[in-house]
């Protein structure tokens, strides 16, 4: 075995001398009634380039037997009892003065993977076997992977992403802001799996920052950051290009702009004055939901005739190109208010009657009218069930919640009485008309007073029959 190193040089020489001291040991010896046998097999490992590890081999019954280790893979002698036979400053062995020895690596690294063997050097060498196995975190290659690239709308490229590591790290590729990745017009992921990512026929749209994110199960994930930036002239939109506006009030013309590089913009007037910023314009920019997209505002404060009125232009430059968009700003009438609704007669006419009635009114048994109270307090208003005293509205209106319901209801009571008694006297509507209201207040207790009662006949005298009898 041992004619089979490969070393250096002194490795070599040193690796003779080991062996005659090693077949000169097991042959004269010396006579031992037991052979070495190993107690217990080496375990393997599994460790994490950086840390340290140890490998044991337990050997009973060496009398004067040697034991070695090697790094079988290397065909590399190791150490030779408490002697460490490699150059390697990381290799050390130790021996717990019985039958243990354990050699120790530290700062394991990828090199230092593999199979090593603890041998023992009788006539017929008796040798075990552990495997190390040392797994590394991945680590992006920079020099083999893509860098920020800038290109042409409609352009395809290919973005490349390289990694080391143990086991071999998976690449999966995503966009930092979350959106599906286009492959191509047909094929929309949100994750892609593959050091080489396509983009086809590339727009505006796939502008963004792709992440090339490896990963091998050892920890930590890495990724790095590849921004792609997508050339176009500027392109415009105008919500409205035909504006009117009075004179003396102030109007806000706008655009939106689409351009990559970022574009130079500016507003003009008539033959291509351009406008500053300043108390007769008020000029502002904003991005919009995307990086190259860019809403314009130009407002002009207290028109003027001869002056304000004609034609805007909004304007984008760019390396690629320029665009701009016309606005006609033209002079309108100005505004008339909107006339206000006078309160309806009804309204009006139910209301002078409730003021009056509660005016006039006095205490005790004689107050109630149409079957109501009044008593005296700020928040105090009639109510048509009993002679309680709610906060609910006027029985005399319609449709004023539950409390206008059941004046209501009242009145239909009165009136569907007094129906039935028409028909039975054979009377038609217009004959019983003037004698229905006169019946409905002449028999009210109210009666009894003319003092509270002679400002609702006189409003009833006066024409007023016909709209009650209409409300009713």
């Amino acid at each position: 075995m041992f004619s089979s190193l490969k070393s250096c040089s002194w490795t070599r020489k040193m690796a003779a001398l080991v062996l005659l001291l090693w077949t000169h040991v097991a042959v004269t010896g010396g006579t031992v009634s037991e052979e070495p046998s190993f107690v217990e097999p080496i375990e393997n490992v599994t460790i994490a380039a950086g840390r340290d590890v140890k490998l044991s081999c337990v050997v009973d019954n060496l009398g004067t037997y040697k034991v070695a280790w090697i790094a079988f893979d290397k065909s590399a002698i190791l150490t030779v009892q408490d002697h460490v036979i490699t150059r390697n400053p990381r290799v050390n062995v130790t021996h717990d003065g019985h039958r243990t020895w354990t050699l120790h690596l530290s700062r394991v690294n990828a090199t230092d993977a593999g199979t090593y063997m603890c041998q023992v050097n009788t006539i017929v060498a008796k040798s075990q076997f552990g495997v190390l196995n040392v797994v590394v975190p991945p680590n992006i290659i920079d020099s083999e992977s893509s860098g920020d690239v800038m290109v042409q709308e409609s352009a395809n490229i290919t973005l490349t992403c390289s990694a080391t590591g143990t086991p071999t790290p998976s690449i999966t590729w995503r966009r930092e802001d979350h959106l599906d990745i286009n492959i191509n017009k047909t094929m929309q992921l949100r994750e892609y799996n593959g050091a080489h990512l396509p983009l086809n026929k590339i727009s505006r749209m796939d502008m963004a920052a792709y992440l090339c994110i490896a990963r091998n199960g050892v920890p930590p994930i890495v990724s790095k950051r590849i921004q792609v930036s997508v050339d176009f002239p500027p392109m415009m939109s105008i919500p409205h290009q035909l504006v009117g506006a009075p004179l003396g009030y102030s109007i806000t013309l706008e655009c939106t702009i689409e351009a990559h590089p970022p574009a130079l913009t500016y507003w003009t007037l008539g033959q291509g004055v351009m406008l500053h910023h300043g108390r007769k314009y008020h000029i502002s920019e904003r991005v919009g939901d995307v990086s190259y997209r860019t809403h314009m505002k130009l407002t002009i404060k207290s028109l003027r005739k001869n002056e304000d009125y004609g034609s805007y232009r909004c304007v984008a430059k760019n390396s690629r190109g320029e665009t701009e968009g016309l606005i006609k700003l033209y002079e309108t009438d100005p505004p008339t208010p909107a006339p206000t609704s006078p309160p309806s007669y009804l309204d009006k006419l139910f209301k002078d009657i409730h003021f009056k009635t509660n005016s006039i009114s006095g205490k005790g048994e004689d107050d109630k009218l149409f079957g109501g109270h009044f008593e005296e307090g700020p928040d105090r208003e009639y109510s048509a069930i009993g002679n309680q005293i709610e906060e609910e509205p006027d029985p005399f209106l319609i449709g004023g919640g539950e409390g206008g319901r059941t004046g209501s209801s009242h009145m239909e009571d009165r009136v569907r009485t007094e129906e039935e008694s028409r028909l039975e006297r054979g009377r038609t509507p217009d004959e019983e008309q003037g004698q229905y209201y006169t019946n409905m207040f002449n028999d009210s207790p109210a009666a009894a007073h003319p003092s509270s009662v002679w400002p609702l006949h006189l409003l009833l005298t006066v024409g007023l029959i016909q709209p009650l009898h209409l409300l009713l």
